[in-house]
Formats: structure tokens, sequence, C-alpha cells
């Protein structure tokens, strides 16, 4: 299958159909469509849900080892005081510098400048640290993805993923993306600041994720789960978790962590039920969780998924409850109700650093 498809691609571009993209809308429904079908499937009102495959037809099949996810939380007395320290008011700022950027669209100099802005305020967390190193990732288009490691102390070929999307939609109009998802790219980023500021060192590394062209079907999420499933040896991701959309509370409704339960691991949503139980629900006014459905390729989990990685993914509600604003001009600072962002940045930190504890150290409590 994969020769033939990589035959047509080259039918293509001899008859000078060489701008076409091999999009996935589920998994029986693929199609070739032209980059100006493509821009106008990432504007579509109502949203569509699409992978682009063009350039991963076909991942790398291995056989997979399994490694130790725990089923709870051990390490409260590790986790509890760094988890303390995530604050609203800082992930409410760096929401805002995101969406203050006219775009972050993939192709657009304002999506680069945007990724180079975030990657020196990593940098400016991790200094002095020489376990640390912050990367811009390089793709085909303007937009580059970001990749912040923690190295790890015991096995650091074992690797720990959070992550957001950087992007926004609209490369001709404004297009601000404060919940969507400039939200979960500053929880990731809080976590980065906290974890750090402890000083705590991972068994595991971790890494910190920010993905360009989510919006135009999981492109840079796919080229770095690729480019990690068919190395040799292939990394070993442990598990990956994604924060896409952390901010919006809908009015009238109970705040709510969404658990996304299609196209994820079991054992990893197993593991986030548990952190949020005890990291957040746990805490006076802490919230649960609910599980919801997303339906296929709809963030960038998707990608890991794909390519046979134990993925997770949490949300700001069930998706019925989901902003209203997103792919608008209207989904602005202004939606973003900062508490539940907090929440979502606890969270991660207590996931990444969970996680990044090795199989030897189940038997261990820090109750």
């Amino acid at each position: 299958m994969r020769s033939l498809i990589v035959l047509l691609v080259l039918l293509c571009v001899a008859y000078g159909y060489g701008d076409v993209r091999l999009i996935r809308f589920n998994e029986t429904d693929t199609r070739w469509m032209t980059e100006e079908e493509v821009e106008k499937l990432i504007n579509a009102v109502p949203i569509v849900k699409f992978m682009d495959i063009t350039d991963n037809i076909e991942p790398v099949q291995h056989e997979l080892e399994q490694f130790y996810i725990p089923a709870r939380p051990i390490h409260m007395t590790t986790v509890r005081p760094v988890v303390s320290q995530v604050n609203a008011d800082t992930i409410y700022s760096q929401i805002g510098r995101l969406a203050a950027f006219t775009t972050r669209y993939y192709t657009s100099q304002t999506g680069l400048q945007a990724v180079n802005a975030w990657a020196t305020q990593y940098r400016t967390y991790a200094s002095g640290r020489s376990d640390i190193t912050v990367n811009t990732y390089p793709h085909t288009w303007v937009q580059p993805s970001l990749v912040a490691r923690i190295q790890g102390t015991r096995t650091p070929a074992q690797v720990v993923i959070i992550g957001g999307h950087i992007d926004s939609t609209s490369s001709g109009s404004t297009a601000p993306g404060a919940d969507d998802d400039a939200s979960g790219s500053a929880c990731v980023l809080e976590a980065f600041r906290v974890i750090v500021a402890s000083g705590f060192r991972p068994e595991r590394s971790i890494e910190f994720h920010a993905y360009a062209a989510e919006e135009a079907g999981l492109r840079g999420s796919q080229a770095i789960a690729n480019d990690y499933n068919s190395r040799n040896p292939r990394v070993n991701v442990v598990a990956m978790m994604q924060f896409d959309m952390t901010g919006f509370v809908r009015p009238g409704t109970t705040r709510t962590i969404g658990v996304v339960t299609d196209f994820t691991t079991a054992a990893v949503s197993t593991f986030i039920r548990e952190a949020i139980r005890e990291y957040i629900t746990s805490q006076t006014g802490g919230i649960s969780w609910t599980n919801t459905q997303c339906g296929y390729a709809c963030s960038d989990h998707a990608s890991w998924y794909r390519a046979n990685y134990p993925a997770g993914f949490v949300f700001e509600s069930t998706f019925a409850n989901s902003s209203p604003y997103i792919h608008t001009p209207n989904d602005q600072l202004s939606t973003i109700n900062r508490a539940h962002a907090a929440d979502f940045a606890k969270l991660a930190t207590a996931f990444a650093m969970e996680v990044s504890y090795t199989e030897a150290d189940v038997t261990e409590t820090d109750e």
C-alpha cells in the first residue's frame, strides 16, 4: 500500500499537481486535496477535524517495549510543594503574550516570531541548568515547533512528554487563539517553570513541546512523533499528554476537567484521573474530571497514538461545553478563566513529575 501511494504522489508531481496533500478525515476516508482546499478546511465553520498524512503515510511499526506507567500518584510529598507554586496570574499573562500576535498561523512570520519568543522564555526559566536544552524543531514551512528537555538522571533514554500547540488558524485575518491553544501552551510552560524552579531532577527525561501546524492537520506533532518513532534506536516515549484548550468555562456549567477516552491509551487516562483526584479534587474547592470524546485527529496526542506511543488528552470541559469562540477573532484573552487554566497547569506538573519516576520506585510511597 505504501509503495502505491508513493507512486501516486510521484504521478501527481509529474503531471503538475505537486501541491496536493493527502488528508485523512477518519480511518476509512482519505482524500487528495490541494493546498487551497486544505486552507479552507482549516478555517471551516463548523470545525473539521483531519490529519494531513502526506509526509507520514504509514508510521514505522515496531515491537514495543512496555514501560512502567503508575496506576496512581506515589510521590505526593515531593510533588505537592511544586504543584502549589503554579501561579494563575503568570499563566494568564503568558496566554496574553501569545494572543497578542495577530495570528500564529504556521506559514506566517508572526507564527515564527511567537515560537522564538516562547523559546526565549523557556531559556530564561532554564538559566543555569546544564541538564536542560531548549531547541526549535524546524519544519518545511515557516513556523518551527519547540522542544524543551530536562535530562533524566537514571533512565534518560525514557521520555515523558507534555505538549500543546502554539499555532492558531487564519492566514488572512486576526486569530488570537487565546484558548486554542495559547492556554494549553501556557500550562505546559508554567509546569516547566515550577519544576525547574524547584530544582527537581527527574529520573526519566521530561520534554515540554509546543507544536507548529496543529490546525493544518497535526503536521508539527506528526513530524516529531514520526522522527522519534523512526530513529534507531526508537525513542522510548513512556507517555505523552496533550493540553489543547484549557481556559474556557461555559457560563452556567460546573468546572470540570475533560478526560478524552477515544484515540488515547487507557493506562495514561487512568493515571490522569488519579492525578486529578490527588492534586486537584482533594484541595479546597477542587474540581473533578468528566469523561468525554473528541473524535478522530482532534489534537496532537493523535500523532503519538498513531505512532503507537501511549498518549492521553485533557480538555477544558466536555466537548459539548467547549468554547464557541475558537477559530474566530473572538478567541480572546478575556474568555479565559484563570483558575481553570491553573488547574490544568497543576495537572501538567503532577503528571510530568510522577511519571518521570522509574518502575524501581513502584513500591515506594511519599504519603
